[in-house]
């Protein structure tokens, strides 16, 4: 899949609608937002966590970070995200993708977004989590110039120099 066919769309409220869509068609509700309490799955309650949540980080008055609907040929498939971080010139990243479009180079014309947008802001570098099982995203951070150390038992943390490979201007 060409990175011309995906693109970020900054979120707005038809966007996460159709975002909520993807997660519940797409996704694990662990896998997409913070935990819920009550039975497991997509239930009325955790969708209208899902809604608020986004609300509250991204289309507040205030937002904490910016939002992108991952768009592929016109449908969303999941979300993108950039954040401040508290080391100077620093942006955190954060990335999901519907399970039925893992692995379809959907994640690395993502990062490439990313990281576009993060230097476009004027940051200098991008740090991103992701569980140490996950290996094809270790694998594009890593493409991306990614630095690679594991955080806890579960967690690897790269941060990738917005003069990367990826990340510098072609």
């Amino acid at each position: 899949m060409g990175i011309d066919r995906v693109t970020l769309r900054p979120l707005d409220e038809e966007l996460l609608q159709a975002l909520l869509a993807a997660a519940v068609a797409d996704a694990d509700p662990r896998e997409v937002m913070p935990p819920v309490e009550g039975p497991s799955g997509w239930t009325a309650l955790r969708r209208q966590a899902f809604l608020r949540f986004h609300r509250l980080r991204s289309l507040s008055d205030e937002p904490v970070e910016t939002t992108y609907a991952i768009v592929v040929r016109e449908t969303v498939v999941g979300a993108a995200r950039l954040a401040p971080h508290k080391e100077t010139d620093t942006v955190e990243a954060g990335v999901w993708i519907g399970r039925s479009l893992r692995g379809c180079g959907v994640g690395a014309a993502v990062l490439r977004h990313l990281l576009e947008a993060a230097r476009a802001d004027g940051a200098q570098r991008l740090v991103a989590s992701t569980h140490i099982d996950n290996i094809p995203a270790q694998r594009l951070l890593t493409a991306a110039g990614g630095d690679l150390s594991q955080h806890d038992a579960t967690t690897v943390i790269a941060w990738v120099p917005l003069q990367s490979p990826w990340g510098s201007p072609s």
